[in-house]
C-alpha cells in the first residue's frame, strides 16, 4: 500500500507496505512525530519507509532517506538494511513507543538501529536483554529519566503518581542490576546506536508491548 498526499511545503514521506493496517498504523506514528508532514510518492518523497523488497522495486532519486521495516530485530535483515544504504530500521513487533522514537529520530535526519545491529561486544548484549526485561510503561519512565526528569515530572507527563513512578523506578534498577539511577541511565544510552546522536536512547526492540 502507498500513502499518498501532495503538500510541498511540508517534509515529505512515502510509507509502502502490502499490509494496509500496517501503513495507516505507521502514518499515524509519522503524523504524531511530525504535524507538517505530508505523504508523496516514492521519487518525490524526502524519507521512504518500505520492506527491503518494496525499496529494492522502488527507483529512488539520489539522497532519498530510507527506513526499512523489518519484522523482527534479527541480525540478517537489518545488516542487510545497513548494506542498503538505509538510516534505520523499524522491527515490526517493537512496542509502539520503540517505533515513534525510531520514526521521530529518522525524520530529524539521525539514524536509528535495534540494538542488535549495532551490539559487537559480548558485553553489550546483557544490556540489551536486561533492559528487553523492562515493561513498557518502564521504558517510558527510563525514557524520561534519561531526559533529565525528576520524579514529579515524570509522574506528571505520564498520568500517574509519584509513588507508582518512584514503584516503577525501584523495578528498573532491580532489572538492570544496578543500585542507582545514573547507572540506569547510562545502560540505556550505551546501548543504543552512537549515530544517533542526542536523541532518545531505547534497548533492542524485540520484546512485546506490556
Amino acid at each position: 500500500m502507498l500513502i499518498n498526499a501532495i503538500d510541498p511545503n511540508a517534509a515529505a514521506v512515502s510509507i509502502h507496505h502490502h499490509l494496509p493496517i500496517v501503513a495507516d498504523a505507521l502514518a499515524a506514528l509519522v503524523r504524531d512525530a511530525r504535524k507538517d508532514v505530508t505523504f508523496k510518492t516514492a521519487a518525490a518523497a524526502d524519507l521512504v519507509i518500505a520492506t527491503l523488497e518494496r525499496a529494492d522495486d522502488l527507483a529512488l532519486p539520489e539522497g532519498t532517506r530510507l527506513m526499512v521495516l523489518v519484522d523482527h530485530a534479527d541480525r540478517r535483515p537489518v545488516q542487510e538494511a545497513r548494506a542498503r544504504g538505509a538510516l534505520g530500521a523499524i522491527p515490526l513487533d517493537a512496542p509502539v513507543d520503540l517505533l515513534r522514537v525510531a520514526i521521530a529520530t529518522v525524520l530529524q535526519g539521525k539514524s536509528w538501529w535495534p540494538v542488535v545491529a549495532t551490539a559487537e561486544s559480548a558485553s553489550d548484549a546483557p544490556a540489551a536483554r536486561r533492559l528487553d526485561t523492562l515493561s513498557g510503561q518502564q521504558f517510558r519512565v527510563l525514557d524520561l529519566m534519561s531526559r533529565g526528569r525528576l520524579n514529579k515530572q515524570i509522574a506528571y507527563d505520564l498520568g500517574i503518581s509519584e509513588g507508582t513512578v518512584k514503584s516503577h523506578v525501584s523495578s528498573i534498577l532491580r532489572k538492570l542490576g544496578v543500585e542507582r539511577r545514573t547507572q540506569a541511565i547510562a545502560t540505556f544510552i550505551t546501548t543504543a546506536d552512537d549515530a544517533r546522536g542526542g536523541g532518545a536512547h531505547l534497548s533492542r526492540a524485540t520484546h512485546a508491548a506490556r
